[in-house]
């Protein structure tokens, strides 16, 4: 992922963190909750002014304040929903699919009326070619959306959570959660894992429940120090795995092009890749011109996931 992805995937949870919000959210609370802001805190204070000036470039309108205005509590930011206002300039393609997934989550129930107003501009820009190029994270992000206001409420007002979970078994997990946040096109929840406790990473997507609150608001803390950066660094090489599949000749073009393709006959190929914590989802969109040969339980996930959708 070049640097202008990085930084508008950083600048989509920043305004979706601000927008949120029900309080002004300090810097301290901003570097250790949005993916993104890395390095010491000079660094992260010089990222943090410029992403606050490319949205008010953007015409979005983000408010200063404090907890309390009585006191001299830290500033803190917040964007107000019924200001916010989206004005499109130039895009390159990679900004225009990432806008499209932001406005996506906007048009349902967190955001509906931005969303939807934003979702006809990237639209009007993109045209029907662009959208089917991003069309799979389009749908990923529709099945996830269902669950955003459950999991920014319990993050928000620092309540329990228990869900049904599909990893490499489908277990029911429960957590304290700490953060959400867009990272390399997908959706990952982090908080603590109240039966293994530790800090887990969870993919949105891999929720198959419904998010049932488990405690009161201010049931639990955040650690100081805590940075969801940190959790989610580690997927890149914790998650990287080596599969071989058949696909159709002329097929999947995407795999293809950081693959090593043998032909088969007429009408299907060999090829070997390596994908990251997102394989699934990746994998599901090519639909029949794909079948996964190998690791043996990616190819049973993948089956499950199949058979449920029938």
């Amino acid at each position: 992922m070049g640097v202008s992805d990085q930084k508008t995937e950083r600048l989509i949870n920043l305004t979706m963190a601000l927008l949120a919000t029900k309080r002004f959210l300090s810097k301290s609370e901003i570097f250790a909750t949005v993916a993104g802001y890395s390095g010491n805190m000079q660094t992260m204070e010089r990222m943090f002014e410029r992403d606050k000036d490319d949205l008010r470039a953007l015409g979005i309108t983000i408010h200063v304040g404090s907890h309390d205005p009585l006191f001299e509590d830290e500033l803190g930011y917040r964007i107000l929903e019924n200001e916010y206002e989206l004005a499109l300039g130039p895009l390159t393609p990679s900004e225009l699919s990432y806008l499209s997934l932001a406005a996506t989550i906007w048009r349902n129930q967190l955001f509906a009326t931005s969303g939807a107003q934003a979702l006809l501009k990237v639209d009007a820009l993109a045209g029907t070619a662009l959208r089917e190029d991003f069309g799979h994270a389009t749908l990923t992000l529709e099945n996830e959306t269902p669950l955003f206001p459950a999991l920014w409420e319990a993050i928000t007002s620092l309540r329990s959570i228990s869900f049904t979970y599909r990893s490499r078994t489908i277990s029911k997990r429960r957590l304290s959660p700490y953060g959400l946040t867009l990272w390399h096109g997908s959706w990952y929840l982090v908080g603590l894992d109240l039966d293994r406790v530790e800090i887990r990473v969870f993919k949105v997507s891999r929720i198959t429940s419904e998010i049932i609150f488990e405690s009161p608001p201010q049931s639990f803390a955040i650690p100081d120090g805590f940075s969801i950066a940190d959790h989610l660094i580690m997927l890149n090489t914790r998650e990287s795995t080596n599969f071989t599949a058949r696909v159709r000749v002329g097929r999947c073009q995407t795999l293809r092009s950081s693959a090593q393709v043998t032909n088969i006959d007429g009408e299907w190929d060999r090829i070997q890749f390596t994908l990251g914590s997102n394989w699934l989802d990746q994998l599901l969109w090519f639909g029949g011109d794909l079948v996964l040969e190998s690791p043996a339980d990616c190819v049973a996930e993948l089956i499950e996931v199949l058979r449920s959708k029938l």
